[in-house]
């Protein structure tokens, strides 16, 4: 592949690159090999972490990622980017959360800890079919956090006036994402865009989601799964197949990118 891309494609991944069985596709996995064959760059855009994904990326042969919803980005496997909450703020964040009984992840683009081990861990991480990560709940006073997860199927409310320096946002029935005011697919993506001078490259996006709403208003073309939610639907210039029907391939195609 050239050093500056013909065109970047950007693919959600649940719902949207793996399918209901939280696997890839074949006919995606020749998908992205075809692309980078046509000098295209197939980048992740999730709300997971790129340690998280690394599976995916090898058995797809992606390199570049936009973790974790914006908070870090990878691109060819450098960093370009990363959204660093303030340790002091993770702190206060923590001490709370053992006040009112809410164990945590804690997140960056290399490793994942636990506060504690329990249930409303072993939920949450049975729920995404991942294994418990080790615990270490003093590892936000030595290392780099870019987002934190709530353990917790309720009691979100209570922390947003407590925080208004946060975001906290419910993406699964056990968790809530919380990370600085401003990140997203779509600001990760600008940012991107901006430091490798991409902005004149097309970009294209496959979602299915409410945090895929971003990176749709900032791509040029964005294109929903057909399992896709309708508030998203609605914003996609092309719906494609359903993320088990070979919708990637199928809305590749359709632009003509394979």
């Amino acid at each position: 592949m050239n050093s500056k891309p013909d065109a970047i494609v950007f693919f959600d991944l649940d719902g949207t690159l793996l399918t209901s069985n939280v696997d890839v596709a074949q006919s995606s996995i020749d998908a992205m090999h075809a692309l980078r064959s046509n000098n295209i760059m197939p980048i992740i855009a999730t709300g997971r972490t790129a340690c998280e994904v690394a599976h995916i990326m090898q058995q797809t042969d992606i390199n570049s990622i936009v973790a974790m919803n914006g908070q870090a980005v990878l691109y060819d496997g450098e960093e370009v980017f990363v959204n660093n909450i303030d340790p002091n703020l993770v702190d206060k964040l923590y001490q709370f959360s053992k006040e009112v009984g809410i164990p945590l992840s804690f997140y960056n683009y290399q490793v994942m800890r636990i506060s504690a081990r329990g249930e409303p861990a072993i939920k949450f991480y049975n729920f995404v079919k991942e294994s418990l990560p080790p615990v270490d709940d003093t590892i936000y006073l030595h290392t780099a956090i870019q987002m934190v997860l709530l353990l917790c199927e309720t009691g979100e409310s209570q922390y947003r006036d407590k925080f208004p320096e946060l975001t906290f946002i419910r993406n699964a029935p056990y968790c809530v994402d919380v990370f600085n005011h401003g990140g997203s697919k779509g600001n990760g993506i600008k940012k991107l865009l901006t430091n490798r001078n991409f902005t004149d490259v097309p970009t294209y996006a496959f979602g299915d989601g409410m945090n895929d709403m971003e990176m749709f208003t900032t791509v040029d073309h964005p294109i929903s799964m057909a399992n896709g939610v309708d508030a998203l639907k609605a914003q996609a210039e092309y719906i494609t197949a359903t993320n088990d029907s070979d919708g990637i391939v199928k809305g590749l195609r359709h632009f003509g990118l394979i």
